[in-house]
């Protein structure tokens, strides 16, 4: 070999070279390893052909090595190093990780924990499998402890195969028992996939079944299957119809767009259709699931097509509707509620959405366009608290009316008469009081109009009783004065002063006839002339028979004729609706009393009629 370097030593190096540079490529690019005995020779061939290359340089001046071919070995020894490093920190790991799992094997062969044991030898045979380089010494070290656990996994998987075989002919037993158990088709394939994948997790665990068990169960399968052909595929032709229906809504969609006319669009209709198309189209049933994906795509493109238009469309309404609440917002500026609430309502009208906006800001517009409403409503809310405290207040002031003349027209007649314009002046205050709570507006009508009637009752009793105290006083006094003029008409003395002091002891005088029972108390204390007693008695005869008509007395004889003529009177003057020449029995009666004296012997009469036109007057009242 050194005869053969002397004659051509460089053909015989570059030779060398790349042998040994095809050799590293060749362990660079095995599968299952780099093989580190031949790297080793590889490595003492490199160190002997540099060796040879520094002899060669020393001999020969012009001799020269390769310098590509060597930057190539170069570069491939260190790649193989690196790999090589890696592969033995692989190696190391994989040996350490084939311990534990002999470890676990070991652990659960003992705990009869059979899945576990299996699942652990598995690992254990693939990880030796690809350890490349491993000693003789390690191998046999694990193949040794295999070896004395091996029986008692093999023990184990006899009796989970006789387990298993009894638990597969059980499952068998209820598939079977499926075909006449009347469940629902999804119910009884949703049981029978689920023996199938049992039977399957059995197979996965390594405990094959026979194939003539499997062809069994197979067979009990497909029979129990059988009402389920004709429900699935039905749904399947339910699924088909669906596809169709979809498909449709589509084609309507993107006939729709096409059918528009865009500059004059009915925007709510348009946006209602597209609302009501996808509601309708998930509200469809289920489809095949290669269609789900092209529909989808087929139905997102038919509403983008719509979305530029709609999109505009938005914006615009969007601006409308802001400057809408601007402009119902600026109300708070009209100092007149009334006509705020007007235009509010004009305003509110114009509240239109021609297509909807996202639903966040549809529901934050319309907040803000109640809040812009509620300005509004809060300042008539406040004029109405206003208007309703004013109300509290008149209702208050009428009710304070109501108790005022209640109050008098239960108080004594003297106090009541005195209080005569209460009623006039209650009445104008209760008008001059604005409106009450309309609730309680009827009642309180009602209680004002009781206590009118009430006090209009109370004052015309009193005014009666007191007319009647009245009369009765002039007819005490004109029974005195008749009885002083009878006695100076005798001649008899009479005492004045006597007489002046019974007169006193009687009630003073308030009617308007005070004046004249004075006076004839004055004439009663001297004797009258005979044509004072003549036009007196007949004064009085013409006032009894007026007072004898009017409370249906009979007159004298005598007097017939007088009576006719007042009775034919009286007719005219209600024929002729005078009612103001009409007499009342009052007033006649406090004439008569008033009448001086008479002569003495038709005193006894004409007072005697007198008494009894006062006691049916008294007597009516």
């Amino acid at each position: 070999m050194t005869a053969t370097m002397s004659k051509q030593p460089e053909t015989i190096n570059l030779d060398d070279r790349q042998a040994i540079l095809g050799e590293i490529d060749g362990l660079l690019e095995a599968s299952n390893g780099i093989d580190e005995t031949r790297a080793k020779k590889v490595r003492k061939a490199i160190d002997a052909l540099r060796k040879g290359d520094d002899a060669l340089a020393a001999g020969e001046e012009n001799a020269a090595p390769d310098s590509e071919l060597d930057a190539k070995i170069d570069t491939g020894l260190e790649t193989l190093r690196t790999r090589i490093h890696k592969q033995v920190e692989r190696r190391s790991r994989d040996y350490e990780k084939a311990l534990g799992l002999m470890d676990e094997l070991e652990t659960t062969l003992r705990d009869k924990e059979l899945q576990k044991a299996e699942r652990a030898n598995n690992r254990l045979l693939s990880i030796m499998g690809n350890i490349p380089g491993l000693s003789e010494q390690r191998w046999q070290d694990i193949e040794t402890r295999l070896q004395r656990v091996r029986p008692q996994l093999r023990k184990l998987e006899s009796w989970r195969h006789w387990g298993t075989t009894q638990a597969r002919q059980n499952l068998i037993s209820e598939v079977t028992q499926l075909t006449d158990a009347g469940l629902p088709p999804e119910q009884l394939a949703k049981r029978i996939q689920q023996a199938r994948d049992q039977w399957h997790e059995w197979d996965k665990s390594g405990d094959h079944a026979g194939k003539a068990l499997w062809k069994t169960f197979d067979r009990a399968c497909e029979t129990a299957y059988k009402p389920c052909v004709a429900h699935f595929k039905k749904l399947k032709q339910q699924r088909t119809e669906n596809l169709g229906k979809r498909q449709a809504i589509i084609d309507s969609l993107n006939a729709r767009y096409a059918a528009t006319d865009w500059k004059q669009p009915d925007w709510r209709d348009i946006d209602k259709f597209l609302s009501h198309a996808r509601r309708d189209y998930y509200k469809i049933g289920n489809v095949d699931h290669k269609h789900r994906k092209p529909l989808a795509r087929a139905l997102d493109e038919a509403f983008e097509q719509y979305e530029p238009h709609l999109s505009s469309e938005r914006s615009r309404s969007l601006r409308v509707r802001e400057k809408l609440i601007a402009d119902i917002e600026a109300l708070a500026t009209v100092d007149n509620v009334r006509d705020a609430l007007e235009q509010l309502e004009a305003l509110k009208k114009q509240w239109k959405i021609t297509v909807v906006e996202k639903r966040t800001l549809e529901n934050k517009l319309w907040k803000q366009f109640q809040a812009a409403c509620d300005i509004t409503y809060q300042r008539r809310d406040a004029e109405r608290n206003e208007q309703a405290a004013e109300r509290n207040e008149n209702e208050k002031q009428k009710q304070a009316l109501i108790e005022e003349l209640t109050h008098i027209a239960a108080a004594s007649d003297a106090e009541l008469l005195t209080n005569a314009p209460a009623l006039a002046r209650t009445q104008a205050r209760w008008q001059e009081i604005g409106w009450v709570p309309r609730a309680h507006e009827k009642s309180l009508d009602s209680r004002w109009r009781a206590a009118q009637q009430q006090f209009s009752k109370a004052f015309k009793a009193a005014e009666t009783r007191s007319q009647a105290s009245a009369l009765d006083n002039l007819a005490q006094r004109a029974a005195l004065c008749s009885q002083w003029e009878q006695a100076m008409l005798s001649g008899n003395t009479i005492d004045p002063d006597a007489i002046k002091a019974e007169w006193d002891e009687l009630p003073a005088l308030s009617s308007a006839h005070a004046n004249a029972m004075e006076q004839r108390f004055r004439q009663a204390l001297s004797r009258p002339d005979d044509t004072i007693l003549s036009k007196n008695l007949a004064d009085k005869q013409a006032t009894c028979i007026r007072l004898e008509v009017l409370l249906e007395l009979e007159s004298p004889q005598e007097c017939q004729a007088q009576r006719m003529a007042y009775q034919v009177e009286r007719l005219n003057a209600s024929m002729k609706m005078n009612q103001g020449s009409q007499d009342s029995p009052e007033d006649l009666l406090l004439a008569v009393l008033t009448i001086g004296a008479v002569p003495a012997d038709a005193a006894g009469a004409i007072e005697q009629r007198i008494k009894h036109c006062l006691a049916r007057h008294m007597g009516q009242s």
